[in-house]
């Protein structure tokens, strides 16, 4: 389903959510995430989408994050309230405490519902500095 007429995802450590709407990301993450070593534990992980003009209303996003030697983390979180045709919406998907388990490729992938193919896909590396 497409529900925006253009899409973005950032990965970052944190967020911080300013006077007057604004968002401050911090820790962007380009493309891998970079440990001293494995196991690790990051205290938190967010996901930034951002919706440009909403084309289609939806209620859940349902997110799947892939691992290395990791069983997949499914979590449902629920459409932001003021959600409206038209509207651009930054949405935060963060989790806490986040474990990395080995190195390799990673992904969040985010579904507006439980049966269908993924619609956004954000692709990242876990490496060993």
């Amino acid at each position: 389903m497409k529900v925006a007429k253009s899409i973005k995802t950032i990965l970052c450590d944190d967020v911080r959510h300013e006077v007057g709407g604004k968002i401050s990301l911090m820790g962007i993450y380009s493309r891998d995430i970079v440990v001293n070593k494995v196991p690790a534990i990051l205290p938190f992980i967010n996901l930034v989408v951002m919706f440009e003009n909403i084309t289609e209303n939806f209620e859940k996003l349902f997110v799947t994050i892939v691992m290395p030697k990791s069983d997949p983390i499914k979590v449902n979180y629920p459409a932001p309230p003021d959600l409206e045709k038209g509207k651009n919406v930054n949405l935060v998907l963060g989790l806490s405490p986040f474990k990395l388990n080995d190195t390799g490729k990673a992904k969040f992938e985010i579904r507006f519902s439980e049966d269908e193919k993924a619609s956004i896909v954000h692709d990242f590396s876990i490496k060993v500095n």
